[in-house]
């Protein structure tokens, strides 16, 4: 009994948060598996990959860890365009929240966009 309150201190404080570069990696494996879902959604309502990009590819447009009281719920939101048509000037941006208790991603928000990768000379993201 007298070790319970430093054993709950101890939880509390593995609870509280998670390393920055787990939130990331967690984040790159959740877009990537949108990647191939909008991929495959999109070849299965054309019937064919003629207007998919070679190497569809998506990117990060805004990354923000949150602290303080905003963090007791979600500690971090990203944006993400994805970019995987050949012939027309449009994406889909994507938003996410990480969710501090479950630690996982949530995506809350998605839409199509018009307009092309403002940054399409520069390395690509896959």
């Amino acid at each position: 009994m007298r070790y319970l309150p430093l054993l709950v201190l101890a939880f509390a404080l593995l609870g509280c948060s998670e390393r920055t570069e787990r939130i990331e990696n967690k984040l790159n494996a959740y877009v990537q598996e949108d990647l191939k879902f909008i991929v495959a959604q999109t070849i299965h309502a054309s019937g064919d990959r003629s207007g998919i990009l070679d190497t569809p590819y998506y990117r990060v447009k805004d990354f923000r860890l949150f602290a303080g009281d905003t963090a007791a719920v979600y500690s971090a939101y990203a944006e993400v365009d994805f970019f995987i048509y050949q012939d027309i000037s449009m994406h889909e941006k994507r938003k996410y929240r990480y969710d501090a208790h479950a630690r996982q991603w949530d995506r809350y928000y998605k839409a199509l966009k018009y307009g092309q990768d403002s940054l399409s000379g520069k390395e690509k993201q896959e």
